[in-house]
């Protein structure tokens, strides 16, 4: 069955406080990556519930939903819901963030949007590779130089790519940083630097260096370009601006691009490059060892992105990368061979499901699904996975293994093809098959616990107070009583059509067709968000009951037109108080259908709702609707 990620981004955006609690949402290649306001808000639990998502993560003030194959969607979905994405300006909290985070963060908004393009031309670069090692062309042919063209275009042109990306994070026009970029991959430029004459301007020096499959200098240059911007608006008359701010910007910039910029990022490119070569030779196959037992923590981190310039500098730089990239194909490998363990041994068969899944997905280099979903969770298999990948990375490191193309998963196989011929082939595949296999063994091993579903929780909670004694005085559970939110006929949460809340996905509860324009408090209780459509109201009890109160269905789509709330964010109200009115006759003329559901979304903290009135029966406001126990 097809799924309505228009209803999990209604769902994920309630379970996050709502709209107005999210300042600002970007993804990679698994993960939605959110900044909120008040983390209090956020719901874990059902966000857990959620199909898709395998698991949550806070990376100093961002909240991290892991999504795998199906981020791109979320994340489409959450944009059409009028959710701040990345374009959104900075907010304050993140400008509270540790220089080290915000140095990380960057370099991911940078990296993370161009990886479909790099894996897009390693996979064309496999290809080329494949056909030439089975002679089916030849290195002369058109049809050669035409793949090989194709697959150089986005390392060639890497500035471009990483230009616009870091135009969004940095806050710079997004023209005037590929701007900046087209000076260092200028033809003229380059016919400049292939010449014998020195390149200067007014003067002063400009090096001789070749930007095409560079990283760090449009990276530096494109943040230098933001402070160059507020300068020079700060410094223009209002009435010249148009015209003055761009072309200031320009004469400002490309000079410090080719003067300062461009040679400094190139020493610290090259820099890196010496760095790796010299642990390689210092620790040799250790450094590989010990980044592939450790690259799962990373991830956790958020950080493992921040590796990618590195491997790929490494392979513009030297043809070819054995640290960062071969160190990740033996972690993700790793991943996958204790997941599949995992849904050998397990006895659940929802895990077995997930984990043979999970297994699949890090094969492919998708890794969050496996250790969030399955090794993390279950905690002794994360550890067999963490030293397999240690015993594949020295492998790997004492055979020389080097990877010509950036590839992170079993993809990797033809781009161990290259100048050293089929034995870095033969010695990348025993790679892999050491860290799936030490990986699968180590967690039958080591062993697990299969992690008890939370329905049969509730059900030995249920029967065990079923065991209790009639005569005992004191009360098992607490009891809270919740009254009609609005007057009209009483349905089951099953019948409403909507799979978000007769799935139950966001709690326990019931429904009501209204049959008046008014919604009043169901408790005493504080009001803990009114969405800006007011068609949504997240209510807490005195006594710790969350209840969302929802007013038809996708009637956020009005934006608030026919909503008139009478109460505001953080106000303590008693029950019976008027907290939104709405025009029911005019919603209906729209086209909306108005059944109302009240679900606990805390539920886990308890047992159940139980409905007070049958189905179909008339209910008046106030009136006693849910128990919750």
């Amino acid at each position: 069955m097809k799924k309505d990620y228009a209803e999990i981004a209604d769902t994920l955006i309630a379970a996050l406080g709502g709209k107005e609690n999210i300042t600002r949402l970007f993804h990679c290649m698994t993960r939605l990556r959110f900044y909120v306001k008040d983390r209090t808000k956020i719901h874990e639990k059902e966000i857990l519930k959620v199909s898709g998502i395998s698991g949550v993560n806070w990376h100093e003030d961002q909240f991290q939903v892991i999504a795998g194959n199906e981020v791109n969607e979320m994340y489409k979905a959450l944009e059409n819901k009028g959710v701040p994405t990345d374009d959104a300006p900075a907010t304050e909290s993140q400008s509270s963030k540790s220089v080290v985070s915000k140095i990380i963060d960057s370099i991911t908004g940078c990296m993370t949007p161009m990886i479909p393009a790099l894996t897009a031309a390693g996979m064309i670069k496999v290809v080329l590779s494949l056909l030439t090692t089975f002679h089916l062309v030849t290195d002369t042919s058109s049809t050669y130089q035409v793949i090989s063209m194709i697959g150089d275009v986005t390392f060639y042109f890497m500035p471009f790519l990483i230009a616009a990306n870091a135009a969004k994070v940095f806050r710079v026009n997004q023209s005037l940083a590929l701007f900046i970029a087209g000076v260092y991959l200028s033809p003229a430029f380059v016919s400049m630097v292939a010449s014998d004459a020195a390149i200067t301007l007014f003067g002063l020096p400009i090096t001789k260096a070749t930007y095409s499959y560079s990283v760090i200098p449009v990276i530096l240059m494109v943040w230098i370009t933001h402070y160059i911007e507020l300068l020079v608006d700060r410094i223009t008359p209002k009435m010249v601006k148009l015209i003055l701010n761009p072309t200031l910007v320009i004469l400002i910039s490309a000079p410090i691009a080719l003067i300062v910029v461009g040679p400094l990022g190139t020493i610290i490119g090259n820099g890196l490059a010496v760095a790796i070569n010299f642990l390689s030779a210092k620790l040799g196959f250790i450094i590989v060892g010990i980044l592939a037992a450790t690259f799962p923590f990373i991830v956790m981190t958020g950080m493992h992105h921040a590796l990618t310039p590195i491997g790929l500098n490494a392979i513009a730089t030297g043809g070819t990368d054995s640290l960062i990239f071969v160190s990740q194909v033996c972690a993700n490998i790793a991943q996958s061979g204790s997941s599949f363990a995992v849904a050998v041994k397990s006895k659940d068969e929802n895990m077995k499901q997930l984990a043979s899944a999970a297994g699949v997905s890090a094969l492919m280099g998708i890794t969050e699904p496996a250790l969030y979903g399955v090794t993390l969770k279950l905690k002794r298999p994360v550890v067999a996975a963490a030293i397999a990948a240690g015993i594949g990375g020295i492998v790997g490191g004492l055979l020389h293994v080097s990877l010509y193309i950036a590839q992170n998963c079993i993809m990797a196989i033809p781009a161990f093809i290259g100048e050293k011929g089929m034995s870095n082939l033969l010695y990348g595949i025993i790679m892999i098959v050491v860290s799936f296999v030490a990986s699968f063994v180590l967690t039958f091993i080591f062993g697990f616990e299969d992690a008890e579903p939370e329905q049969e929780e509730k059900k030995t909670e249920s029967k065990e107070a079923e065991k209790t004694p009639q005569n005992n005085t004191k009360p098992l559970v607490e009891k809270i009583e919740l009254c009609a939110p609005v007057s009209g006929t009483v349905k089951a949460l099953s019948d409403v059509p909507d799979k978000t809340f007769a799935e139950k996905v966001l709690g326990d509860g019931a429904a009501i067709i209204p049959e008046e324009g008014k919604v009043y408090a169901p408790a005493d209780g504080t009001v803990a968000n009114i969405m800006d459509s007011k068609h949504g109201i997240m209510f807490v009890t005195d006594s710790g009951a969350e209840v969302l109160i929802h007013i038809g269905l996708d009637t956020v789509n009005l934006k608030g037109k026919y909503f008139k709330s009478y109460v505001s964010d953080g106000d303590k109200v008693k029950k019976g108080t008027l907290l939104v009115e709405f025009d029911l006759e005019a919603i209906k003329g729209e086209g909306y259908n108005l059944i109302t559901p009240m679900v606990v979304t805390n539920i886990s903290d308890y047992i159940k709702a139980v409905c007070m009135e049958k189905e179909n029966t008339a209910i008046n406001a106030g009136d006693k609707f849910l128990t919750v126990v």
